[in-house]
């Protein structure tokens, strides 16, 4: 399980050296030169995308979503595992859903062959690689809640 979190991690900084490469050369060529680079904005926007899907699914596994754990502190440690589990599903039954979303945002941009701006290039793989990110997410929400409810039924 470590390779596969650190190969998520791995995916998601790439994206995020990515953007800033990106950007810093964007910004260089047009105060510089005058110049910019086509599609610029929307190939920043679509690798942050990526990112943050990617993001998301190392989070889901290590719990460093965003909480706020003051009543959870102070229950008991059967509680604690209780509350685990509860956002456990919750989270795997959000990320399923929101790929499943994605998927099918997937599929329709691929049928109706929605192109950038400068480039035309198709935007169906940037999607396509957002829901995998998200779909990762999911398999390692689901792993998770397993992981819950087995500290839940030995503790």
């Amino acid at each position: 399980m470590a390779r596969l979190i650190r190969a998520i991690e791995m995916v998601a900084g790439t994206f995020l050296v990515l953007i800033a490469l990106l950007t810093v050369t964007e910004a260089g060529l047009r105060y510089a030169l005058g110049m910019r680079i086509p599609d610029a904005y929307v190939g920043a926007t679509a690798l942050q995308g990526i990112a943050i899907a990617w993001g998301i699914a190392c989070t889901t596994w290590s719990r460093r979503h965003i909480s706020v754990d003051a009543i959870y502190e102070l229950l008991p440690r059967r509680a604690q595992r209780g509350i685990d589990v509860f956002a456990s599903a919750v989270t795997f039954g959000a990320m399923l859903m929101l790929m499943i979303m994605l998927w099918r945002k997937t599929e329709s941009s691929l049928a109706s062959g929605e192109l950038s701006n400068d480039l035309l290039l198709p935007l169906w793989p940037v999607v396509a690689a957002t829901a995998a990110g998200i779909g990762a997410a999911a398999l390692l929400g689901l792993a998770r809640l397993g992981r819950d409810i087995l500290d839940l039924r030995t503790r």
